[in-house]
């Protein structure tokens, strides 16, 4: 079985911060990106899978019932990874299917009408924070963290920025 290193929602999906901060210094040697989108482009999939750091990590790229179907297939295999969704919508898809993630760093959320900003890099609208919720309800930690030497801020933190 695999071991998940990290969970992160950024809508950036793959860029040098994923690639050279948050996937180092924890043994992962795996990146699966989640977006239905980008799974269904085969261009663009193609572009994504094609890219190797120097470190060696492969990138494999999944729709969000593709990555439920790939877990319920072989638990992963051996792999050591990072998921990388572009929503919090597909982690709760993942989270439902039976994905065991324990924690979810929400990092990149960019700015659109009718969101509120959390923290410096994330922007939640109702639904984002309504999906968030849900997926913390079924005890997965969530959390907001723009680079690992920022602070953790949690789910009653952003609540508070939310309103709610």
């Amino acid at each position: 079985m695999a071991t998940i290193n990290l969970t992160r929602i950024d809508d950036r999906l793959i860029h040098g911060q994923v690639m050279q901060v948050w996937s180092k210094g924890n043994g992962t040697n795996t990146i699966y990106v989640v977006d239905d989108d980008t799974a269904k482009d085969a261009f663009m999939k193609e572009i994504y899978e094609s890219t190797q750091s120097t470190g060696g990590l492969k990138i494999k790229v999944f729709s969000a019932k593709g990555l439920v179907k790939q877990y319920a297939k072989n638990q992963f295999g051996d792999r050591k990874l990072m998921l990388v969704f572009k929503n919090a919508d597909y982690v709760k898809t993942a989270v439902e299917g039976g994905v065991p993630i324990t924690s979810v760093d929400v990092g990149n959320v960019c700015n659109k009408p009718n969101t509120v900003q959390v923290i410096k890099t994330v922007y939640l609208s109702d639904k984002d924070y309504e999906d968030l919720k849900e997926i913390s309800d079924k005890g997965v930690e969530v959390y907001f963290q723009n680079i690992p030497s920022s602070e953790k801020l949690s789910m009653d933190d952003a609540a508070k920025k939310m309103g709610k």
